[in-house]
C-alpha cells in the first residue's frame, strides 16, 4: 500500500468525527449512561455532593479509575464540565480513526479499502444484547478504552508486539472490562505468534496473577456470591441481556453469528494465502474470547454475580470490529468475481462500490442527524433550553444533599438526570439505578423498594407524596401534576413542589 499525504487524512478524520455523530443522531452531552459518569466526576471534585445517593453511585465507580484521572484533568485545565465532555469524545473519534487506519494498513492493499472501512465503522449499530452500541454519539469512556484497545490490535499487527499490550493496560485504567478484554484477544495473539517470548510472558503474568488474586480475595470477593432471587428478578426485568439465562434464541443466534463470520471470512483469507501469521494470532485470540464467554455463560446462567457483573458478552463487541474489518475486505479487494478462479491474482479494489458506501453512510447520517428527530440540534454541547433544564439550573443553587422526587423514568423523559443536570440527590432514576443495581444486592434492594413504594409516579396524591417525603427525607416533588402542596418553582407545564420534609 502507498503512502498517503497528511492532507487526506486530515480530510478523513474530520469527515469520519462527522459521520460517526450524525449516523448517532448527533452529539449531546449528559444522556444516557452520561447519568452516571457526570456525577462520579462532579462527586470526584466535591466530595460532599450526593449524601443520599452516594453508597448507589459508589457501587459501580469502586471498580472503575475513571473519575480518579478525569476529574483532576478538568480540575487542572480550568475547563467546564461540558467542555471537557466535549473534548474527550473527540480525543476517542480521532484515536479510534487511527486505529482504524493502522488496521486497514496493516490488512489491506488498497487505500480504497480502508476508505470503506471507516464509512461502515460509522454507521452506528448495537451489538445483540450487550447493552453497547458499535460507536457512540456521546462521550463514554467505555468508547475510550475500545478505541486504545483498537490501537493495540493495530500495533500487534504492525509487529510492535510490547508497546501493544502497554496500550492495553492504558485501556484498562479507562475502563477495566472492556480493556481486560482486549488484554486477552491481543495477549493471546501476541502469545501465539510468538511476539511475546516466555520468559517476558512469565514476567507479565506473575504480577498479573498476584493482582487478580489479591482483587479477588478483596474487593470482588463479595461479588463471588449466587444472586438471591430478588436481585435476578430486578435484573432480568430492567436489564435482561446482562443475564445469560434470559437471552432468547436469537441473541445466541446473532452473536455466535459474529463469531462465525469472523472464523469463515479468516479461513477464506487464509485459503488465498493472503492472512499474515499476526492476522491468524488475532483470530485466535478472537477464539479465546468465545471461550471466555461459554465458560462464563454457564456462571452466568448459574446467577454467580461476578459472571454478570463483568458483563463478558461484550466480547462480541470485539468481534464485531474484526468482523467489519475482514468484511470491508471481502468486499472491495475479495476476488469473489472472475478472480476467484484465481486466488493468488490481485484484485483491484471496487471503487463504485466504496463510493455506494460511503454514499449510504452519508444519507443515513443525513437522515438520522437532521430528519429523524428535527427538533434535536446536531450539535448540543451543554444541557439543552428546556423547561426541564431551566428547573436544574434552579435546583443546582439549592444547598449541597437537597433530595428530589421526580419521574423514575425522568432522564429518558426529559432529556437528562437529576444528578447529572444539577448535581443533587433524586429519589429514583430507574434506568440507571437498575443499571447499577447489578453491582450490589443493597442497591437492587433499594431499587427495587423505591419502585413498589412509588407506584405509578402519573398517579401520585400529595398525601403519598408527603409519605414518601417523610420516610425518604424529600424535599422537592417535579411533576406535571396539579397538587395541594406549595409551589416552590414552575417552568411550562413542570411545577416544583415542596415537601417540607
Amino acid at each position: 500500500m502507498r503512502r498517503t499525504h497528511i492532507l487526506p487524512l486530515v480530510v478523513g478524520a474530520i469527515g469520519f468525527c462527522v459521520l460517526v455523530t450524525l449516523n448517532s443522531g448527533g452529539y449531546h452531552y449528559g444522556v444516557s449512561d452520561q447519568a452516571f459518569y457526570i456525577p462520579v466526576v462532579l462527586d470526584e471534585m466535591d466530595p460532599r455532593l450526593f449524601p443520599h445517593d452516594g453508597a448507589l453511585i459508589a457501587a459501580q465507580d469502586r471498580f472503575l479509575f475513571f473519575d480518579d484521572w478525569f476529574a483532576p484533568l478538568v480540575r487542572t485545565s480550568g475547563m467546564s464540565l461540558p467542555a471537557a465532555f466535549l473534548t474527550g469524545q473527540v480525543v476517542t473519534l480521532l484515536v479510534l480513526y487511527g486505529a482504524l487506519i493502522g488496521l486497514g494498513v496493516a490488512v489491506y492493499r488498497s487505500w480504497w479499502t480502508v476508505g470503506a472501512l471507516l464509512a461502515l465503522i460509522t454507521v452506528r449499530h448495537r451489538i445483540p444484547d450487550t447493552g453497547a452500541n458499535s460507536v457512540e454519539g456521546y462521550f463514554h469512556p467505555r468508547m475510550l478504552a475500545f478505541a486504545l484497545g483498537l490501537s493495540a490490535t493495530a500495533l500487534y499487527l504492525a509487529g510492535r508486539s510490547r508497546l501493544a499490550l502497554g496500550i492495553v493496560v492504558v485501556a484498562i485504567l479507562v475502563h477495566p472490562t472492556i480493556g481486560f478484554w482486549f488484554a486477552i484477544m491481543v495477549g493471546g495473539a501476541a502469545v501465539l505468534s510468538g511476539g511475546i517470548a516466555p520468559k517476558t510472558l512469565v514476567g507479565w503474568s506473575v504480577p498479573a496473577i498476584v493482582a487478580g488474586v489479591v482483587t479477588l480475595g478483596g474487593p470482588l470477593r463479595e461479588q463471588l456470591v449466587v444472586m438471591d432471587p430478588a436481585w435476578l428478578r430486578l435484573l432480568v426485568e430492567y436489564k435482561d441481556y446482562l443475564v445469560v439465562r434470559g437471552w432468547p434464541l436469537s441473541a445466541w443466534l446473532s452473536n455466535l453469528g459474529i463469531a462465525a463470520l469472523v472464523f469463515g471470512l479468516y479461513r477464506y483469507r487464509h485459503s488465498l494465502g493472503v492472512a499474515s501469521r499476526r492476522e491468524g494470532a488475532l483470530i485466535g485470540g478472537c477464539a479465546l474470547l468465545l471461550a471466555v464467554f461459554l465458560v462464563s455463560a454457564v456462571f452466568s446462567y448459574g446467577s454467580v454475580a461476578l459472571a454478570v457483573q463483568l458483563q463478558v458478552n461484550r466480547v462480541f463487541w470485539l468481534m464485531d470490529y474484526v468482523g467489519v474489518l475482514l468484511l470491508a475486505w471481502l468486499l472491495v479487494e475479495g476476488p469473489w468475481r472472475a478472480g476467484g478462479r484465481n486466488p493468488g491474482r490481485r484484485v483491484a479494489p471496487r471503487r463504485a462500490l466504496v463510493a455506494v458506501i460511503v454514499l449510504l453512510a452519508v444519507c443515513r447520517g443525513g437522515y438520522r442527524g437532521f430528519f429523524e428527530r428535527p427538533e434535536r440540534p446536531v450539535l448540543q454541547v451543554g444541557f439543552e433550553h428546556s423547561d426541564w433544564n431551566h428547573l436544574m439550573v434552579w435546583a443546582a443553587t439549592q444547598p449541597v444533599g437537597t433530595h428530589f422526587l421526580a419521574d423514575p423514568v425522568h432522564a429518558a423523559r426529559y432529556g437528562t438526570s437529576v444528578r447529572a443536570a444539577s448535581g443533587q440527590d433524586v429519589y429514583l432514576e430507574l434506568i440507571k439505578d437498575s443499571a447499577l443495581a447489578i453491582y450490589s444486592s443493597e442497591i437492587a434492594s433499594r431499587v427495587a423498594e423505591r419502585v413498589e413504594a412509588i407506584g405509578h409516579f402519573n398517579e401520585l396524591t400529595a398525601e403519598r407524596a408527603g409519605v414518601l417525603a417523610e420516610r425518604y427525607e424529600l424535599d422537592y416533588l417535579i411533576t406535571e401534576q396539579h397538587l395541594e402542596l406549595p409551589v416552590a418553582n414552575q417552568a411550562g407545564p413542570l411545577f416544583v413542589y415542596a415537601l417540607g420534609s
